[in-house]
């Protein structure tokens, strides 16, 4: 009797002990099929440290209306220095922040990867869609208005002025030219609009810029383009196309356009907060001249999602 007890009390145990390493390794399998958590830095708690200590960030910038990383055929609107910020954030809060510049994207990718920088100033995507692969911390310690002091980013779908096409149900059976996978307003939102719509294209193709996208349609090879909603504002674009030559038959929600973001690895939660501070302390009626808007803002509420075919 002992004996069945015994093996009966055993055989329970092991059963438990499976279910428990079962449980733990699903919960496990979960966080890492788990997508993207909230972006913006948003502390809980706590103060930023003191400016009595210096504070110095290496910074990479790819900012699409910065003088030294923008296309010179827009330096009309693309004009803006971050040098005055840089002098007044070191004497006024003992920040020193050495910047250096990227006029293409792709240059500062495997920079990123190999963690060189403390931060990074471009549109959010350009770092997050590297973030799982290569294990990133990341989060946006602000968002930075443009020229025209607006804090967002759409996708647009495009057609010419005289196009038959009306609606974005019209897209069905036509031939549609869209962004390449590292740009998230021109390739994974509208790719998802498209899903969830039941919108099927003819054709669907791909290529880089908005300049290309906009080539394009002007050669009739698209006849529908998916574009930054700046493209005629501050892109190579305005060099060769009229924008009444154009309509936008449908647009993607908003998303932060250009952002401070950090490697929370490597800067603390109190050095995060006294440059967000810092920050913000140079912005609105305080902002650099040289700035060409109201600066920094907080950094909006984003949640990346990339697109995956429905099935």
């Amino acid at each position: 009797m002992r004996l069945t007890l015994k093996l009966t009390l055993c055989l329970l145990l092991t059963i438990g002990l499976f279910s428990c390493l079962t449980v733990t390794d699903h919960k496990h399998k979960t966080k890492e099929d788990k997508g993207f958590e909230e972006t913006a830095f948003i502390p809980c708690c706590g103060e930023p440290a003191p400016d009595t200590e210096p504070l110095t960030l290496k910074i990479a910038v790819n900012d699409t209306y910065c003088k030294a990383t923008a296309c010179v055929c827009i330096h009309n609107v693309a004009a803006r220095e971050y040098e005055d910020l840089q002098r007044l954030l070191k004497e006024q809060h003992n920040i020193n922040l050495e910047i250096t510049y990227f006029e293409e994207i792709y240059h500062l990718e495997d920079k990123i990867k190999a963690k060189e920088f403390d931060g990074v100033i471009c549109k959010p995507w350009n770092v997050y869609m590297l973030s799982k692969a290569n294990r990133l911390n990341y989060e946006r310690v602000t968002d930075i208005k443009d020229a025209f002091n607006n804090q967002w980013l759409k996708g647009v779908f495009m057609v010419p002025k005289d196009s038959p096409i009306q609606s974005m149900e019209d897209i069905n059976g036509k031939v549609l030219v869209i962004g390449e996978k590292d740009a998230y307003e021109k390739y994974h939102q509208p790719m998802t609009i498209l899903d969830e719509k039941g919108i099927q294209p003819a054709k669907i193709y791909h290529k880089s810029s908005c300049l290309e996208c906009i080539n394009e349609l002007m050669d009739k090879n698209a006849e529908v383009a998916v574009v930054s909603d700046y493209v005629m504002e501050a892109s190579c674009a305005v060099d060769v196309a009229n924008p009444d030559d154009y309509r936008i038959i449908g647009e993607t929600s908003e998303t932060p356009l250009t952002s401070l973001i950090i490697d929370r690895d490597k800067v603390s939660k109190e050095n995060a907060m006294r440059l967000q501070k810092a920050l913000l302390s140079l912005s609105n009626e305080n902002s650099p001249e040289t700035m060409l808007s109201d600066g920094f803002v907080k950094p909006a509420l984003w949640t990346p999602v990339p697109f995956q075919k429905v099935q």
